[in-house]
């Protein structure tokens, strides 16, 4: 390498190590909102992943080890030890945690809907749903800040209000009030909230306002809502996003954005609904190496959120990026097995990425 150029390289890197160190996101934002993290078992985080999890958030999501077929894949044999695990890392390092999630369509073991080689009966399956929401909600009371209680329940139809899973068609749509009901016997000091994608979108939208309405009619106590927030880039309807925010904070509630990603690889799949799947082709398979020019339409859309996030600051409780880095992300296998994607604010390297630095530089904007 020739002097000049050696010698340049050389003063970059002391003006870099000069350089003070950037706030952590949770402090950035701290009176705006609180900032998590979602992540794995405790067992798959490296120590340096671990690090980076307690400098920059205030709250964790566990991906998995809360739902049923982790908690209690056999009837009455529950399994907790990755969740306790992650709830003490989570406590011995100040992070409150959200439990996700209670009742849901996937991911909910065949035994819950089974009597012998019959059907379970509406009566068996919401004993199941009591036992089993008060044995998980009641080993964490006092320990975890809020739960998921009902994840993606609502009809991505334009002509149907529910999800026509097998918790509605076995109970019916009372399974939604059932399952807070008996979340709110458990642990009444837990915050209860009900979690879905898609409902930054008019369709949607109308759906959630109008069940939470109803539980709030029959006695029902539910804290919060969660905009899941899977994104794809270019394709952000910010306007719709911002009304859905005020339109559930007019209902009382608080609002948060629960599983915040911003995909940079072609899908048709929109939301997150993970029954869909895409076969490979020549342009949905993603990148080793995301091009530059991605990245940053990136950092400039993610920064739009941000602001929107900041001025609904009243709303919004929490802001939660769903997986630490770009290598945890499931956009790497949905809805399309073995793509390589980077849809986060960390590479996989652990490295700020061109979208971090654009969303710590909104958390100095004066709010508009």
């Amino acid at each position: 390498m020739r002097p000049v150029l050696l010698g340049f390289f050389l003063l970059l890197g002391v003006m870099r190590s000069a350089s003070p160190e950037p706030p952590p996101l949770k402090e950035a934002f701290a009176r705006d909102f609180d900032m998590g993290v979602a992540c794995a078992s405790l067992a798959s985080l490296s120590p340096e992943e671990r690090a980076l999890i307690v400098r920059e958030f205030k709250v964790i999501t566990p991906g998995s080890h809360f739902k049923p077929d982790h908690t209690q894949p056999a009837e009455g044999r529950f399994t907790f030890e990755q969740a306790d695990a992650l709830v003490d890392f989570a406590q011995s390092n100040g992070l409150a945690v959200v439990g996700h999630t209670l009742a849901w369509h996937n991911q909910t073991p065949a035994w819950f809907f089974a009597d012998g080689p019959n059907p379970a009966s509406r009566e068996l399956l919401l004993k199941r749903l009591r036992d089993h929401i008060h044995a998980v909600v009641g080993r964490y009371r006092g320990r975890v800040k809020g739960w998921d209680v009902v994840n993606e329940g609502l009809s991505d139809k334009s002509d149907e209000y529910l999800r026509p899973n097998k918790w509605q068609q076995m109970v019916g749509d009372d399974y939604i009030a059932q399952a807070f009901a008996f979340a709110q016997e458990a642990d009444p000091g837990a915050e209860l909230y009900f979690n879905d994608y898609g409902t930054e979108y008019p369709h949607k939208r109308a759906k959630l306002i109008r069940l939470v309405k109803e539980l709030q009619a029959r006695g029902i106590r539910i804290d919060g809502v969660g905009i899941q927030c899977h994104l794809q880039l270019d394709r952000i309807p910010f306007e719709e996003l911002e009304q859905s925010i005020a339109a559930f904070h007019a209902l009382g509630v608080k609002v948060m954005i629960t599983e915040l990603d911003l995909d940079l690889v072609e899908r048709l799949v929109w939301g997150a609904d993970t029954t869909q799947h895409e076969e490979p082709t020549a342009t949905n398979l993603g990148w080793k190496v995301a091009p530059p020019e991605l990245l940053q339409r990136q950092a400039e859309q993610y920064a739009q959120l941000f602001r929107i996030f900041r001025r609904q600051h009243a709303a919004v409780d929490r802001v939660t990026i769903w997986h630490l880095h770009d290598g945890k992300s499931f956009l790497n296998n949905w809805p399309v097995k073995g793509r390589t994607n980077h849809p986060l604010l960390f590479d996989r390297h652990l490295q700020p990425k061109p979208a971090f630095d654009a969303v710590l530089a909104v958390a100095s904007e004066p709010r508009s």
